[in-house]
């Protein structure tokens, strides 16, 4: 603030003000015998940068060798960092791929693949694995590149180089199923390049879901025969599971459709036991699915669905109660405030310590809210009723979306809150509230590459809105 002789930040710190020296160089004279250099009145400058030459990605990755060890052989579990650097260095855009590298540590994995296992497995393990497998290594490339292209002004092709070259790898690799399916690092891969393809619904308008059949795929071999020997607590491959299930459950509440991934095997813990946060975490995720398959599951496939009725539906509710009475005190917000009306405020503020602390329990609550078989379909009672239901599910989804608010440090906590105003965001009437709504929306697109317009205009469309949409 240049107050002198003490600035106001040591002032109210009550510090001693010691300004920094300041260096500028202003009329330095050259030496009498500076020898200059000529040269021809018109210059041409050329951008030979990595960025520029795109050219040199096609050859990014001819050091990797074809054949690499089996992720979940013992001699597979220990990298030799000589030989990664020697990979590392090799690369003709070395700095640009370090630095996509460097956007899944602190990025992409804390706050989104990580959010729900204590090993970290997505920051820790998959880097180190990358260096032996090229299908995984230009997974995390294109991830990375895409999610820059989208929240910065970083090459917007590049992604889709990464994954061509993906490709080339993965695709004669799944001839050979048996293999493909036990390993590890090709269904870590297929995880992260689920995200890619969430992102990629931004630029071509349709999900495709392809990755999320091969997750589906991934599972059911690693919970059956002599798969369930990697499917384990604790290895990569049980991390992905849980996050391709957060995954499958995103793609659910979209397309309201089941969560069709197994759910009946080790890593499934539907107990209310004593556990960690993860474990407990883990517990409302795997209660989302239940709720969302007994929404959405007509009972096509041999499963029960609706069809269990008002037995199920009683089973889940006394679970979603029992699951939050059982919490660990650990879970219990650090701060909460109700919204300042008088600030046009509508959303609580709920602040957690923990990314695994939100939010699918209160996803699932929101879905037995709605599809609770008690409620009235015809008479007096109805309108009652639907005038109860909806005032609770505004309060559910306002708490969501405050929650969102608060922890975008974990950008989970908003895609969840992007989740709950796709379901149940036509219900509110306010305009107050709908302009909240839109706006976390654009925010979650904007800061995190999650593609949110196609909920923009259908919340518009069911607000009458129409006239404002984005063109």
């Amino acid at each position: 603030d240049r107050v002198t002789p003490v600035c106001g930040r040591c002032a109210t710190h009550s510090r001693e003000c010691i300004r920094g020296y300041k260096f500028r160089i202003k009329n330095s004279p050259f030496s009498k015998h500076q020898r200059w250099v000529r040269a021809p009145k018109r210059l041409k400058f050329i951008d030979e940068t990595a960025v520029a030459s795109g050219d040199a990605d096609e050859q990014c990755l001819d050091a990797f060798s074809q054949d690499w060890p089996d992720s979940h052989s013992e001699s597979s579990d220990t990298l030799q960092t000589a030989d990664t650097l020697s990979i590392w260095v090799s690369f003709p855009n070395f700095l640009i791929q370090i630095l996509l590298i460097v956007r899944l540590l602190t990025w992409l994995s804390p706050f989104q693949l990580d959010v729900c296992d204590m090993c970290q497995s997505f920051e820790t393990v998959v880097p180190s694995r990358a260096g032996r497998c090229r299908v995984l290594l230009n997974a995390i490339f294109a991830l990375s590149a895409k999610h820059l292209a989208h929240t910065s002004s970083y090459d917007p092709y590049a992604s889709d180089r990464y994954h061509q070259e993906c490709l080339s790898v993965l695709i004669p690799i799944l001839n050979h199923e048996h293999h493909t399916m036990s390993d590890e690092n090709l269904f870590a891969a297929t995880i992260i390049l689920r995200v890619w393809e969430e992102m990629e619904v931004k630029a071509s308008g349709v999900d495709t879901t392809g990755y999320l059949l091969g997750i589906k795929a991934f599972v059911h071999h690693g919970t059956g025969g002599d798969g369930s020997r990697y499917l384990t607590p604790g290895s990569l491959s049980g991390a992905a599971f849980w996050v391709g299930l957060r995954q499958q459950i995103y793609n659910a509440v979209m397309f309201q459709t089941p969560v069709r991934i197994n759910l009946v095997h080790s890593l499934v813990d539907r107990t209310l036991m004593p556990a960690d946060d993860y474990g407990w975490a883990n517990r409302a995720v795997v209660h989302c699915a239940d709720v969302l398959n007994f929404c959405f599951d007509d009972g096509s496939q041999g499963t029960l669905g609706r069809a269990g009725g008002l037995e199920w539906w009683n089973e889940l509710d006394e679970y979603n109660k029992r699951w939050t009475e059982s919490l660990p005190s650990s879970f219990t917000p650090i701060y909460y405030r109700d919204p300042d009306v008088e600030k046009d405020q509508v959303f609580p503020e709920i602040w957690y310590q923990s990314a695994c602390h939100v939010q699918h329990h209160l996803l699932a609550e929101l879905f037995l809210v709605s599809f609770d078989p008690k409620i009235p379909r015809m008479g007096a009672q109805r309108k009652e009723a639907a005038k109860r239901i909806n005032e609770r599910i505004q309060t559910l989804v306002r708490k969501m979306c405050g929650i969102g608010l608060c922890n975008q440090w974990t950008p989970p906590s908003l895609f969840t809150a992007c989740m709950a105003i796709a379901a149940f965001g036509d219900q509110f009437q306010d305009r107050r509230d709908q302009q909240a709504c839109l706006d976390l929306l654009q925010r979650t697109e904007k800061d995190h590459a999650r593609p949110t317009e196609a909920v923009q205009k259908q919340m518009m469309k069911s607000w009458d809105m129409a006239e404002d949409m984005p063109s």
